[in-house]
């Protein structure tokens, strides 16, 4: 366990110019504020260590925090609940977390506003129902069997200012592309948390979440490249934005296909809907030569049980439904066989 903070350390308000909380002209009494919250509404422009609240907690009751408001105040220390701290609706307004530790720690329906959790770790915590807006984050933002219930309107939140020494397009594109590298850093330790704790149909929401931000972050990069990069780069970067945003096209139509790894009834379903499409589509469409029984084809292409058996001479127009056909039947066929197959073998 790290030691509990006595002092204020670090200058970040001054120096991040990236975060929400930059301010030159800032003044905080460091001053330890005392954790008396029957005194007044709440902090504000006070530095909060952990080492003061140690005094409130009664080993075995849950230590409630509620509709407090902590005003531009600095948290730092290690903020650890006996079993739980719980702060309910509370409000987090222009608040830095950098060099704090929540452990079992819950957050409920709590609002952050121009606040920043770069630096910050929380382990074995609960945010649920909190709202998120102009937050500050980082790579270094560490989330252990920790769950948060919405994960995409903190992303969605989530901000990186320019340097005021640097106004220029080149450097708002290049924190605009390295914020969205850094989202999906972030989601990456988010999904792995939601792994070992919470309900399934938020994990799957944080993997879809995950896996186009990642893309989408490759798109980005490959777009400042080719716009400000070198010659050479600038030649690599544009067929990798393409490649880029055909794979993001890709993920974004195959993950809603299973939801993302959690249906699958929805390929079964589209199995279905491909074999009754295709049966209505050979039993109406005039070809060279007639289909006798359009919905049993349909079945054997379908199921991919018979295709060799369905090439006609001298139908071009019904081969290529045929490989239309075939080719989406793979797809889906195999998107289903792989969801039920992951799910059944999860356990082991």
């Amino acid at each position: 366990m790290a030691a509990p903070c006595e002092r204020h350390i670090g200058n970040r308000r001054r120096d991040c110019w990236w975060e929400p909380i930059f301010d030159t002209e800032f003044a905080l009494d460091e001053e330890p504020y005392d954790w008396d919250l029957q005194r007044d509404a709440g902090p504000s422009r006070r530095f909060v260590p952990a080492s003061t609240l140690v005094a409130q907690i009664k080993p075995g009751d849950t230590l409630e925090i509620r509709g407090i408001l902590f005003r531009e105040c600095d948290f730092q220390g290690v903020f650890e609940g006996n079993p739980i701290i719980m702060f309910d609706r509370c409000r987090f307004v222009g608040c830095d977390m950098a060099y704090s530790t929540w452990r079992r720690c819950h957050f409920k329906e709590c609002t952050f506003d121009r606040c920043s959790i770069s630096l910050a770790t929380f382990d074995a915590c609960e945010l649920r129902g909190c709202s998120w807006s102009n937050i500050g984050l980082s790579s270094r933002t560490e989330l252990s069997r920790t769950f948060l219930s919405n994960p995409g309107e903190l992303i969605a939140a989530s901000v990186s200012g320019r340097d005021p020494r640097r106004p220029t397009w080149k450097n708002s594109m290049h924190q605009w592309f390295r914020l969205r590298g850094t989202r999906a850093h972030l989601l990456r330790t988010i999904m792995l948390s939601h792994a070992t704790t919470g309900d399934e149909h938020t994990y799957y929401k944080t993997v879809r979440l995950h896996e186009l931000q990642r893309s989408s972050a490759r798109v980005a990069q490959d777009l400042y490249e080719t716009i400000f990069g070198p010659g050479w780069r600038r030649l690599v970067a544009m067929p990798a934005m393409l490649l880029h945003s055909f794979n993001y096209a890709i993920m974004r139509t195959l993950g809603a296909l299973n939801g993302w790894g959690e249906s699958a009834g929805r390929p079964f379903m589209a199995l279905l809907g491909c074999w009754a499409a295709f049966g209505f589509l050979y039993s109406k469409v005039p070809f060279a030569r007639s289909i006798p029984s359009p919905f049993q084809k349909s079945f054997d292409l379908t199921f991919l049980i018979g295709y060799g058996n369905q090439v006609v001479p001298g139908d071009a127009a019904l081969t290529i439904v045929q490989d239309i056909h075939a080719l989406a039947a793979i797809v889906i066929y195999s998107v289903f066989f792989a969801t039920v197959i992951s799910k059944l073998s999860r356990a082991r």
